[in-house]
Formats: structure tokens, sequence, C-alpha cells
């Protein structure tokens, strides 16, 4: 684990650091999800599941689905 391309910074060669990746990733993950939770059917309803355990778990979900 010690063979990075970074430095003691946290800065590769380009002059990125290691946190941007990490936010782009995030990023793309974050719109990727939403894009599917608003125009795919199967998702929409496995993140409406998921909350309803929550609710029945005892987390109030004000009513969301």
């Amino acid at each position: 684990m010690s063979n990075s391309d970074f430095d003691k910074n946290g800065i590769d060669s380009t002059g990125t650091h290691w946190l941007q990746y990490a936010a782009f990733a995030f990023s793309a993950f974050a719109i990727f999800t939403t894009w599917a939770f608003f125009f795919d059917y199967k998702f929409h309803n496995f993140i409406l599941n998921i909350l309803r355990v929550f609710n029945c778990s005892g987390f109030n979900c004000n009513g969301v689905y």
C-alpha cells in the first residue's frame, strides 16, 4: 500500500488532490441515483420499500409514501 502516485499532501502528478477524485465519484453516484429515482420505476419502488422499513422500525418518514 505504500506504492502510491500521491505525495505526502495527497496530490498526484497532475496536481489533483485525492479528495477531488472522491468528490467526483460521489457526485456521479448522486446524479445517477437521483435520475434513477425519478425515471426508473423499479428503483423508485425499491427506495420506497426501504423507507417503509425505516418507518415500521420507528423511524419517522413524515408520510413520504
